[in-house]
């Protein structure tokens, strides 16, 4: 009843002051008529915080969000279901989900009434405005009464976390890192078509097992010989990314940043899915995932890319590279061009893939035409290809340097 009572809204106590105005007033000039409308204003507030303390607040409340990891940019959809566990139906609820300023303000909702053992399912739009991990909630509801005079209010404590991660394009088309220079999945296959016979075996060993026993080779030479322990190879990349905040234009999500690293995060996640460890690096020195491989690394580059802030200082510092695959995802200006044109791309076998983001579209600082990049990055060994502000333009730029790499490997 006393939490009721402090849930009085200022309508509720405004009623309550006007009845004990009129009542005073009625007494003094005795008017029954006055002194009835008195008792009248009164007695509404009290029945209400009456049945407002009354109604059985037992709720419960699930939160989910589609999709789990949201791209900035787009819009997600966050679902509330609420329970009734109390054996009668409430009254009118009023939710309010909070929400952290970055993707706007609370969501509300009215659900007019819950059936006992009940549950009512609603939904609200997630703008996903800003990269960054964030907690939506607490939760809050409200139960009023018809004539809106009484609100008790219950917050629940759980948040759900909630990762806004850059947009990743699906690319099509395999790389052709190892497998243009006879390593990869095709070595594996054209050993495994070879047979028994020319697996180099070695002496056997205390505590070898005894089934990897090469039985001819030790029946040539009169030696116990076992089969070598095969050790798989894996195709290693380094993906580099420009986050210098001064060669970039543009806010939010719409920025040239956040394309770069739609770039970066594409190609990262497109080789992590074929198989590939990547190595995740910055173009101002750091190493954000020093290696990452399969579900477990895709987690790890999103993650990463979803809490990485633009590099204050425009000056290039490439850590060095010895990946077969280095793919550049970087804005296009003249400081990068020389560092990544100052470096052999296709060097002892290995391979450059430069995504260049035209930045002059989005008019940053001492950017050049992307163009002209691309075409100083391609005589230096690169291939390289221009993404624009378009919509599935790193998908595209993505196949016109695939393609070019295959017409190389030729």
């Amino acid at each position: 009843m006393k939490r009721a009572l402090r849930g009085l809204t200022f309508r509720g106590k405004g009623l309550i002051a006007v009845g004990l105005g009129l009542g005073v007033g009625a007494l003094i000039s005795e008017q029954r008529d006055l002194l009835r409308i008195a008792i009248l204003l009164l007695a509404l507030p009290c029945v209400c915080v009456v049945l407002v303390a009354r109604t059985h607040f037992r709720l419960g409340a699930e939160r989910s969000v589609t999709p789990p990891q949201v791209p900035v940019g787009t819009v997600g959809e966050v679902q509330l279901t609420i329970t009734n566990l109390s054996r009668s139906r409430t009254g009118t609820l009023l939710l309010s989900d909070a929400m952290p300023p970055q993707l706007g303000p609370p969501a509300t909702r009215i659900f007019e009434r819950v059936e006992a053992a009940g549950s009512r399912i609603t939904t609200y739009p997630l703008p996903a405005a800003r990269r960054g991990r964030y907690e939506l909630g607490p939760l809050s509801i409200t139960a009023v009464d018809p004539f809106g005079l009484v609100r008790l209010t219950r917050t629940f404590r759980t948040t759900t976390p909630v990762l806004v991660v850059p947009q990743i394009e699906e690319l099509d088309g395999a790389v052709m890192g190892a497998e243009a220079r006879g390593r990869g999945e095709g070595t594996s296959l054209a050993l495994a078509a070879r047979g028994d016979d020319d697996v180099v075996p070695r002496e056997y060993r205390h505590g070898d097992d005894l089934r990897r026993i090469h039985w001819r080779a030790s029946a040539r030479i009169d030696e116990l010989m076992v089969r070598r322990e095969e050790v798989p190879w894996t195709n290693r990349a380094s993906v580099l990314i420009d986050l210098r905040g001064p060669r970039h234009g543009g806010d939010g999500a719409a920025s040239s940043l956040e394309r770069t690293l739609s770039a970066g995060a594409s190609a990262a996640v497109h080789l992590l899915r074929r198989g590939w460890s990547v190595r995740l690096i910055t173009t101002d020195g750091r190493t954000l995932v020093s290696a990452g491989s399969g579900d477990v690394g895709e987690a790890e580059v999103l993650t990463t890319l979803s809490l990485v802030e633009a590099w204050p200082a425009a000056e290039v510092n490439v850590p060095p590279v010895r990946d077969e695959l280095v793919i550049a995802a970087v804005a296009s200006d003249a400081d990068i061009t020389a560092a990544l044109a100052g470096r052999a791309a296709r060097s002892a076998g290995h391979l450059g893939l430069a995504l260049v983001t035209d930045t002059a579209a989005w008019f940053a600082p001492d950017s050049l035409a992307a163009g002209h990049t691309c075409a100083t990055l391609r005589a230096a060994g690169w291939q390289a290809a221009v993404v624009t502000s378009r919509p599935a333009s790193v998908a595209a730029a993505w196949r016109a340097a695939v393609a070019d790499l295959r017409v190389g490997a030729r």
